[in-house]
C-alpha cells in the first residue's frame, strides 16, 4: 500500500525586492513615539544635549590647555604646577559631568522606550478585545501574538539611541561653526564626512529594508507554527507526526536564521564604515592641518582642538548610524502595528438597556453569510489581496424560531447535522455576530441596539471548546466580577462541579494551570458552565457545552438548570437524545434552513431525516460505551450532592433497555434482539423505556458517596 505522507512544508513566499523610503517615515514614527512619551524623552534629550555640549567643552578645554600649558611648558623646558593642576581639574570636572549626563540620558531613554512598548501592546490588545469575533477567525493566532511582541519591539527599538542621535545634530551644528571659525578649508573635510554618511544611509536602506520586512514576516510565521504545534500537541503525538512538525518548524526557523544572517551581513559592512568616518576625518585633518600650520593659517592648539573634536564626534556619529540602521525595522514593524491599530471593524453596541421580561427569544427571518475576505486578513504572508477571491459561505437562510417561557417554551433545542448552521445560530443569539438580514430580539429589544453591559449581563454563551484561564477556580468563575462565594458555589453545584472542586488541593483557590491543563475535558466544560451560571443570565445558550461529560452528568446538569434557573430561557445545541428530549420544543436545521420544528416525539414521528439523525447519534454513543466497556475508565460522574433523580431518568425516551444485570437489548438501535453487557462504570445512563418493568439502577457515584 502506498504511504501518503504529509504535504511538504509550504515554501515561504518571498516578497519582491522593494526599496521604500524609510528615512522620513521612520523618523516620523520615532518622533510620534517621542511626543507620546514627551516627559521621559525630553529629559533624555536634555541629558544628551548636555553630554554633547560637555564633549564640545572638552575639546575646547584640551585645546586651551595645549595652547597655554603644554606647548609653553615644552618651550620653557619646565611645567607650571598651578597651570597643570588647573587644566587637569577642568578636564576631570567635565569628565564627571559627562558621566552624570550619560546616566541620565540612558535611564530616561530606556523609560521612554519601555513605556512605548507597554503603551502599544496595550493598544493592540485593546483592538483584539474590541474587534468582532469573525475578525479573529480570519487571523492567524501566532501572527497576532508576534505583532504584540516582536513588531512592537522592532517599531521602537531605535528609541533608546534616538535622543543621543538628536544631540548629534546639535554637536554637528556647533562643530561646523567652530571649524568654520578656525579654518574654512578643514570645514570641507567635515562636509565631506556628512555627505558620505548620507550616501551610506541610502545604500543601507536600499539593501536592508526588504530583508527587515522579510524578517518580521518570518518571525510571525515561526510564532504561528510554534503556536499550532503546542496547541495541537495531542493530535501531533497521537498520530506520530512529531517529525513532520519538527521539519516544518525547522524550515521556518532556518528561513528566519538566514534572513537574520543576511541582515547582519549588510550591517557588518555598514557599521564599520560609519565607525571609520571620524577616523578618516582625523587622518584628513592631521594631514591637511600640518600643511595649514606650515602655511601659517593654523596654530598647534587649534589643530589639536579640531582633531579632538573629530574624535569626540565618533560616538555621536556612530549613534546616528545606529538609528539610521534600525529605521528599516522601525518602518516595517510600525507598519505592521499600524495595520492592527487601523482595523475599521470595531464591534458596536447600541444605546438601549434590556427591558424587563421573561427572556423571550425571537429570531425572525435571519440569514447569515460568512465572508472570507483576504483584504481583511492582517499581516499577510506576502500575497497581494487583490489577487485573491473573496469567498462567501451561506450559513443560515431565513431562519425563524421563538422561545417564550410564558407560552411553555423555556427550553429550546436546535438539532442538525454538521455544518447545518447550529453554531452560527448560537453566535447570533448571543449577539457576538450580527445577521446579514433579519432580526434577533430578546424581550422585544433587538440585540444590536443593546448596550454592552446589557448584552453581556443577560446573555451567556457556553461553547463546546471550554476555555479555562491560568488562574484559580474562583477567578475562572468570577472573571474579576464581584460575585460572592455563595453564588460561586451555587453555580458550581448546578454545573455538577462542586464535588471535584472541593477535592482539589486548595478548593476554590486551586490554580488550574494554562488552559486548565490539570482538569479533564468534562471538568473544564463544567467550570465554563459555572462561569455563565454565576451571572444568572436571562438567556443561556449551550453550544454542545456538555459534550465531554458523561450522559448521567449531562442529565444532572440540565435538570439542575431547569430547577434552579427558572427565570432563564435555555437554548441548547444538542445531539444526544437524552438531552433533546428535555426540550419543550426542538428546531431541526438542515443546510442552514429550518426543516421542521416541534416536540421531540412529534419530530420523530413525522421527520425521517430527524429520526435518522438522532438515532445515528444514539448508535454512535452506544458503540462508544461498548468500546469503553472493554477498557473501563474512571467515570466523570455527577456531583453526588445533586445527582439526577431517578424519575428524571425514566422520562427519557431512550433506544436501550437496562435490565437488572446491567444488560440491554439493541432492538431499536441495531435491529436485533441480542443482549449486551454495559457496565455502569462506563458512565452509561440507566435509561428505562416507558412500559418496561425494570428494576431501579443506582448511579455508581451515589454508591461511592454512600460508602
Amino acid at each position: 500500500m502506498t504511504r501518503i505522507d504529509a504535504p511538504a512544508p509550504r515554501t515561504p513566499s518571498v516578497p519582491p525586492r522593494q526599496h521604500p523610503a524609510v528615512l522620513v517615515p521612520g523618523l516620523k514614527r520615532l518622533l510620534t513615539g517621542s511626543w507620546e512619551m514627551r516627559r521621559w524623552f525630553l529629559l533624555a534629550v536634555l541629558g544628551a544635549i548636555a553630554f554633547a555640549l560637555l564633549q564640545i567643552a572638552t575639546s575646547a578645554v584640551i585645546g586651551r590647555v595645549t595652547e597655554q600649558v603644554i606647548v609653553p611648558s615644552f618651550q620653557r623646558g619646565e611645567a607650571a604646577p598651578a597651570l597643570l593642576l588647573g587644566g587637569g581639574a577642568a578636564i576631570l570636572g567635565i569628565a564627571v559631568a559627562r558621566a552624570v549626563t550619560v546616566m541620565a540620558r540612558r535611564i530616561f531613554a530606556a523609560a521612554a522606550q519601555y513605556d512605548l512598548f507597554r503603551l502599544y501592546r496595550e493598544r493592540i490588545t485593546e483592538v483584539y478585545a474590541k474587534v468582532p469575533l469573525l475578525w479573529h477567525r480570519r487571523q492567524a493566532t501566532g501572527t497576532l501574538l508576534s505583532s504584540v511582541y516582536s513588531d512592537v519591539e522592532a517599531t521602537f527599538f531605535a528609541m533608546a539611541p534616538f535622543p543621543f542621535a538628536l544631540s548629534t545634530i546639535v554637536m554637528l551644528v556647533y562643530a561646523t561653526v567652530v571649524v568654520a571659525r578656525i579654518d574654512p578649508v578643514i570645514l570641507l573635510v567635515m562636509l565631506a564626512l556628512i555627505v558620505l554618511l548620507i550616501i551610506l544611509n541610502v545604500l543601507l536602506q536600499r539593501f536592508a529594508t526588504p530583508i527587515a520586512m522579510r524578517s518580521q514576516q518570518l518571525r510571525a510565521e515561526v510564532a504561528e507554527i510554534a503556536h499550532e504545534s503546542f496547541d495541537g500537541a495531542n493530535v501531533v503525538k497521537s498520530l506520530g507526526r512529531e517529525d513532520v512538525e519538527e521539519r516544518r518548524f525547522t524550515r521556518a526557523a532556518d528561513d528566519l536564521r538566514e534572513t537574520g544572517i543576511r541582515f547582519g551581513y549588510i550591517r557588518g559592512w555598514f557599521d564599520p564604515a560609519i565607525d571609520a568616518l571620524p577616523n578618516l576625518g582625523i587622518l584628513a585633518v592631521a594631514v591637511l592641518g600640518a600643511w595649514r600650520i606650515g602655511e601659517g593659517h593654523l596654530t598647534t592648539g587649534q589643530l589639536v582642538e579640531v582633531a579632538y573634536l573629530f574624535t569626540l564626534m565618533s560616538l555621536p556619529i556612530r549613534s546616528f548610524g545606529w538609528v539610521l540602521g534600525d529605521l528599516s525595522r522601525t518602518v516595517v514593524g510600525g507598519g505592521r502595528v499600524q495595520q492592527i491599530l487601523d482595523v475599521p471593524e470595531e464591534r458596536t453596541y447600541g444605546p438601549d438597556p434590556l427591558p424587563d421580561g421573561p427572556g423571550v427569544l425571537d429570531i425572525q427571518d435571519v440569514s447569515f453569510v460568512y465572508r472570507d475576505d483576504p483584504a481583511q486578513v492582517i499581516l499577510g504572508r506576502g500575497a497581494r489581496a487583490e489577487q485573491q477571491v473573496v469567498r462567501e459561505g451561506h450559513a443560515l437562510h431565513g431562519v425563524s424560531l421563538h422561545a417564550d417561557p410564558h407560552a411553555g417554551t423555556r427550553v429550546l433545542a436546535v438539532v442538525g447535522t454538521t455544518g447545518s448552521g447550529k453554531s452560527s445560530l448560537a453566535l447570533l443569539a448571543a449577539g457576538l455576530v450580527e445577521p446579514t438580514s433579519g432580526t434577533v430580539r430578546l424581550d422585544g429589544a433587538e440585540l444590536r441596539s443593546l448596550t454592552a453591559q446589557a448584552l453581556t449581563a443577560d446573555v451567556a454563551l457556553v461553547l463546546q471548546q471550554a476555555f479555562v484561564f491560568d488562574a484559580t477556580v474562583r477567578e475562572n468563575v468570577t472573571l474579576g466580577e464581584d460575585i460572592d462565594e455563595h453564588t460561586v458555589r451555587w453555580a458550581l453545584r448546578v454545573a455538577q462541579a462542586e464535588a471535584f472542586v472541593d477535592a482539589l488541593p486548595d478548593g476554590l483557590d486551586t490554580e488550574l494551570g494554562e488552559r486548565g491543563g490539570s482538569l479533564s475535558g468534562g471538568q473544564r466544560q463544567r467550570i465554563a458552565l459555572a462561569r455563565a451560571l454565576a451571572r444568572r443570565p436571562r438567556l443561556l445558550i449551550l453550544d454542545d457545552a456538555t459534550s465531554a461529560c458523561d450522559p448521567s452528568v449531562e442529565l444532572a446538569i440540565l435538570d439542575g438548570i431547569r430547577r434552579e434557573m427558572t427565570a432563564s430561557t435555555l437554548l441548547l445545541i444538542a445531539y444526544r437524545k437524552s438531552t433533546i428530549s428535555l426540550a419543550d420544543q426542538v428546531v431541526f436545521l438542515d443546510h442552514g434552513r429550518v426543516a421542521d420544528a416541534g416536540t421531540h416525539e412529534d419530530l420523530r414521528g413525522r421527520s425521517e431525516g430527524y429520526r435518522a439523525l438522532v438515532d445515528a447519534y444514539d448508535e454512535a454513543a452506544i458503540s462508544h460505551n461498548l468500546l469503553e466497556a472493554s477498557h473501563p475508565q474512571p467515570s466523570d460522574g455527577p456531583d453526588p450532592a445533586v445527582a439526577v433523580p431517578a424519575e428524571r431518568e425514566r422520562t427519557v425516551t431512550g433506544a436501550i433497555e437496562i435490565h437488572g444485570s446491567g444488560r440491554y437489548r439493541r432492538e431499536e438501535v441495531f435491529g436485533d434482539d441480542r443482549e449486551c453487557d454495559v457496565p455502569t462504570s462506563t458512565g452509561a445512563v440507566p435509561v428505562v423505556r416507558p412500559g418496561v418493568d425494570a428494576p431501579e439502577q443506582s448511579d455508581p457515584t451515589d454508591e461511592e458517596a454512600g460508602r
